[in-house]
């Protein structure tokens, strides 16, 4: 599901709260059982075919501290994916320069030199081969820059995107994938992340996790019908 509706007239998935959602606030509002009025105040996004974890907050005031930490990059991310190939050396920190822009409504991030490019910087570690003898590996990511598409554009500028990517990936592997799996997803999960920021004078330290997708082992293990269909 989406962090939050889309803006009127915008197809996508749907929200995470079945409530009402302000965008200028960037809050869900409802009723109680008793009548009362709540909300829940976002911190962070994914972006909608990412799952893993979202930062959420019923106190303004805290919200709006760590989407600070957010916008400072200020915090730490851990995230795994499924990508195309096996990666040697098994851990290496990634750097690279990219441009984020908008084409045909949507944004999208390349490799670029000069302009408006930032860097981008993601250590990664190889967790697993994949048991099927297909030729996927499962990455533990951790970015230490915030751009879009960052993860899914590293990955992909290295001939090793991540499964499912209907963006930056292997189109043609994607579909062989689903076939064999019947699971339709973009492997790329967040499975922790932590914040620490200061209220009221106190430090207050934050960390949530997610465990990994039993979709991720339906592919990385032993799978007799993926296993199948490629050999």
């Amino acid at each position: 599901r989406a962090a939050h509706p889309n803006p009127v007239g915008e197809a996508g998935k749907p929200p995470m709260l079945r409530a009402k959602y302000n965008f200028d606030g960037e809050y869900y509002s409802w009723l109680d059982e008793d009548g009362a009025k709540r909300r829940l105040y976002l911190v962070n996004r994914l972006d909608s075919p990412t799952s893993g974890v979202v930062i959420a907050s019923e106190n303004e005031d805290a919200a709006i501290l760590a989407r600070e930490q957010f916008k400072l990059k200020n915090v730490k991310k851990i995230y795994y994916a499924i990508v195309l190939g096996k990666i040697y050396p098994h851990s290496d920190l990634w750097k690279d320069r990219l441009e984020t822009r908008k084409l045909g409504g949507h944004l999208r991030s390349a490799r670029a030199e000069g302009g408006n490019s930032r860097l981008a910087m993601l250590k990664y570690t190889v967790e697993e081969f994949d048991e099927n003898g297909v030729g996927l590996s499962l990455l533990k990511l951790e970015p230490s820059t915030g751009i879009t598409h960052q993860l899914r554009v590293q990955c992909a500028a290295r001939a090793h995107p991540i499964l499912g990517d209907a963006t930056y990936g292997n189109f043609q592997m994607n579909k062989r994938i689903k076939a064999a799996s019947k699971i339709s997803r973009l492997f790329l999960h967040c499975a922790a992340t932590a914040i620490n920021f200061e209220m009221g004078g106190e430090a207050v330290e934050f960390s949530a996790e997610a465990p990994l997708p039993e979709s991720f082992n339906k592919i990385i293990k032993f799978n007799s019908d993926i296993k199948k269909s490629f050999f």
